[in-house]
């Protein structure tokens, strides 16, 4: 199985969470991350709007981090400290709702009164609760070493389960190899049993009486050169030599892997034409189930 210097599967799954925290100067950072396939590289962040200026931060360190999947970023950030509450009072509002109310009283002679503090403050928007103030760009590396961990929580979830992935999709390889040893064997039998059947049928057309031998002959080689499936026997095991190969690279081999997939099925295919021949078809069958196995296993691969 592909393996590094420590015993670990190299290839990655595209599939994943990972989380993240870290606190600074009284507020904490929680970032959680999703990942799922995707052909490309699809980043979502989602932060508060407070933080609008570390997005591109955030979008870089998984660009860095990941090369193929849909990432959704989830950034919270929460205070750790009980902080005093200021309560802002909107002095030009507040004044500008007394006088107009006066001048209701005045435009349709209401009795006058006096208003109180408590009516003023009922009014919208007189009083405001003001947020806790923070910097981002201060705030920037306690979220980067969030982020950051959420990352390896995740790279170490993918990598596990790229392992399991690694180990069943071997087990199919090597199924698939023995399926080419066996049509590979099988292939002079094919040869043999139609110059039997052609053999017969002439016996049976001529009833004991001479024929032309060489026509005989003739029929049978151009049969054997129709129906020779050495070439896509050579290739097809080629091909799954160059996946196990590939299996073992430390690098993004998801798009190669499938390339090497529809090439096995073509030259499965066209054994299937040339060969016609029942065994053969069976084994065909067999190999094609084996390689859609595959095929869907590795749009998870990164």
């Amino acid at each position: 199985m592909p393996q590094d210097k420590r015993g670990m599967i190299l290839i990655r799954s595209m599939t994943g969470y990972g989380r993240g925290e870290e606190t600074e100067a009284g507020f904490r950072f929680v970032v959680e991350i999703k990942a799922l396939n995707h052909r490309h590289r699809d980043i979502i962040v989602r932060m508060p709007r407070e933080l609008g200026v570390l997005e591109e931060m955030a979008r870089r360190l998984v660009q860095e981090a990941l090369s193929r999947g849909r990432v959704e970023v989830f950034v919270n950030l929460e205070t750790t400290e009980e902080k005093q509450k200021h309560v802002r009072v909107d002095h030009p509002l507040a004044r500008a709702y007394y006088e107009a109310l006066q001048e209701l009283e005045t435009a349709f002679q209401l009795t006058r009164g006096r208003f109180s503090a408590h009516e003023l403050a009922l009014l919208p928007d007189v009083l405001a609760l003001e947020k806790d103030f923070f910097d981002p760009e201060v705030l920037a590396p306690a979220l980067e070493r969030a982020l950051t961990r959420a990352l390896s929580s995740l790279i170490k979830q993918r990598a596990e389960e790229g392992s399991r992935l690694a180990r069943d999709i071997g087990t199919k390889l090597h199924h698939l190899k023995n399926l080419a040893l066996r049509i590979k064997e099988r292939s002079p039998g094919i040869l043999e049993d139609y110059r039997r059947r052609l053999a017969n049928r002439l016996e049976e057309l001529h009833q004991g009486k001479e024929y032309d031998q060489q026509r005989f002959y003739t029929e049978t080689v151009l049969f054997a050169e129709r129906c020779s499936i050495d070439e896509e026997i050579v290739r097809l095991e080629s091909h799954v030599d160059a996946f196990m190969h590939d299996l073992e690279k430390s690098e993004v081999v998801g798009r190669k892997l499938d390339f090497l997939l529809q090439e096995m099925h073509r030259e499965i295919n066209t054994i299937s034409v040339k060969s016609n021949d029942l065994e053969v078809s069976h084994l065909v069958v067999e190999a094609k189930s084996e390689i859609e196995k595959i095929r869907e296993q590795i749009q998870n691969i990164e």
